[in-house]
């Protein structure tokens, strides 16, 4: 009896200390990765990048002590819905990274995603908005959810669009629309940041759409209380 009380004892340790390895060895940290355009990477008027809701997120994170790692190689000014999805496709390297896009995207545990509204606001300098072009743009808006669900489990949270000076109400309403379908199609985060940030105390100037600090501290909070 005593032989095996001491078996039973040596078995319930090592139990208790595989748990405890377990446990301290979990990976809690998390992959952070920003893509878009100039919203994304906190491009100013001033053609410059500033700081962006995704460095506060990732701020945020430090502060917690829960950032393993943040990646914006893929954010950057007047990046294109079209020229991402082929990236993604074509499963680029970029800055001298160790990784390729796809791999940095299967790595990530969270995503945030803001592409587009420079694509648009720079088409409608030109022409309207038909509903032809809209349809093809969330067409690929589709196609992109699905790559990038595809490759990862990360959770992504879509930032909606936003009017201004260049895209009028009644088509970011139609595009908000469809990504908020898209996102619940693909299990993803939709923030609507349009009646929000109409307040033009988050803009660096009258005539901007590019935000100031706190314009991008206010979605920074939106995406943290959103997870």
């Amino acid at each position: 009896m005593r032989r095996k009380y001491k078996i039973g004892i040596i078995i319930l340790v090592s139990i208790i200390l595989t748990y405890i390895i377990y446990f301290c060895n979990k990976e809690d940290k998390i992959n952070l990765v920003a893509i878009g355009d100039g919203i994304a990477s906190g491009e100013t008027s001033y053609n410059i990048d500033g700081i962006s809701y995704n460095d506060y997120v990732k701020e945020y994170f430090e502060s917690k002590n829960l950032l393993k790692n943040y990646n914006n190689d893929y954010a950057f000014e007047n990046y294109e819905l079209n020229e991402l999805i082929n990236d993604i496709k074509t499963n680029v390297t970029k800055n001298n990274n160790n990784l390729n896009i796809q791999q940095i995207i299967h790595k990530a545990n969270l995503i945030t995603l803001t592409i587009g509204e420079e694509e648009l606001i720079k088409l409608s300098v030109i022409n309207d908005l038909n509903k032809e072009y809209i349809d093809k743009f969330i067409s690929e808006y589709d196609n992109l959810l699905y790559l990038l669900k595809d490759i990862s489990d990360a959770t992504i949270v879509i930032l909606g669009f936003y009017e201004n000076e260049y895209l009028d109400r009644s088509n970011v309403i139609i595009l908000n629309a469809e990504l908020s379908n898209i996102a619940i199609k693909y299990e993803s985060i939709f923030i609507n940041i349009n009646d929000l940030l109409l307040n033009k105390e988050y803009y660096l100037d009258n005539k901007a759409y590019h935000f100031n600090y706190k314009g991008h501290k206010e979605i920074a909070e939106m995406i943290i209380h959103s997870l």
